[in-house]
């Protein structure tokens, strides 16, 4: 007999190009033929959560049921969306900012006596980003009172939010942060099977969490930003849905603000708007272009 919890439910055709356009319309995501597998994998639990035997059974019933479709977007969001992460995840970027960003908003305050600082980690995940760019903060600006500093950490997968929002990490996850990171920024429970990590107020109180769609116009954060990461997230749109996504981060950049994309990806061809610093990191053009 088979098991029904077991058997792989396929896709046809049909079925993954109507997903893959409520994909494309809800997230800006463009899901390639060669990724039907994929989608396959990450949707057969909900076909069975939902006790559905055929990707047919499942795309009428959202073609049909208007209540059942809005409920089921975010379930498939959430199950195709990327969410690869690590703490301290391309280094260099974290020391950009303890070398060059935040001293020359430090000079820069000399000057307008702005002692704010706002960073925007645009795809947070389960919060390692954010929760590094919380410590590089605190590395940097201890000692220094009377800066107002925020980071935003904004995803469009609500599971992930939650798992960021609580700051829990097992200890395989922690590997990258060295000890004195570790003692300093987080306390640690030992379970019955492994050691638990969870960040300090310290580095929460920091951080906002925001569900935020990319796609959205305009964005929901009421305030100019300093500092954008928006990291190994662009690969998956088309170069339109990117022209989109990079105008709207240059709109909510102060000017000279900083942007900072992942190891594989490049404004080449998207937008003329930002200078180029090297190793992935963007600096937008003042109103002079200079």
């Amino acid at each position: 007999m088979t098991d029904f919890f077991t058997t792989i439910i396929n896709i046809e055709d049909k079925e993954f190009n109507y997903l893959k356009d409520i994909v494309y319309e809800k997230t800006g995501i463009s899901l390639a033929p060669h990724k039907k597998i994929m989608l396959q994998s990450r949707l057969n639990i909900r076909l069975r959560q939902n006790q559905l035997t055929s990707f047919v059974e499942y795309v009428t019933k959202l073609r049909n049921d208007k209540a059942f479709l809005n409920a089921e977007i975010p379930e498939i969001i959430n199950r195709i969306t990327t969410n690869k992460t690590d703490f301290f995840r391309e280094n260099h970027h974290f020391e950009y900012l303890k070398t060059t960003t935040f001293p020359q908003l430090e000079e820069k305050a000399k000057t307008t006596g702005r002692r704010k600082i706002r960073i925007w980690s645009s795809a947070s995940s389960t919060g390692e980003e954010p929760y590094t760019l919380a410590m590089t903060v605190m590395d940097y600006f201890i000692g220094k009172p009377g800066w107002d500093i925020k980071i935003y950490a904004s995803d469009i997968d609500t599971n992930v939010l939650e798992t960021a929002q609580r700051g829990t990490y097992r200890e395989e996850r922690m590997a990258p942060v060295k000890l004195e990171h570790r003692t300093k920024y987080f306390t640690v429970k030992q379970t019955e099977k492994e050691k638990e990590f969870t960040a300090k107020p310290v580095l929460k109180e920091l951080l906002i969490f925001k569900k935020i769609n990319l796609l959205e116009e305009p964005y929901p954060i009421q305030e100019k930003i300093d500092i954008i990461f928006c990291r190994n997230v662009i690969i998956y749109f088309d170069k339109p849905t990117q022209q989109k996504i990079f105008s709207q981060m240059e709109r909510i950049l102060v000017d000279d603000g900083i942007l900072i994309i992942g190891h594989s990806e490049t404004m080449f061809g998207i937008s003329e708007n930002f200078k180029f610093l090297g190793h992935t990191i963007y600096q937008k053009k003042s109103l002079t272009g200079k």
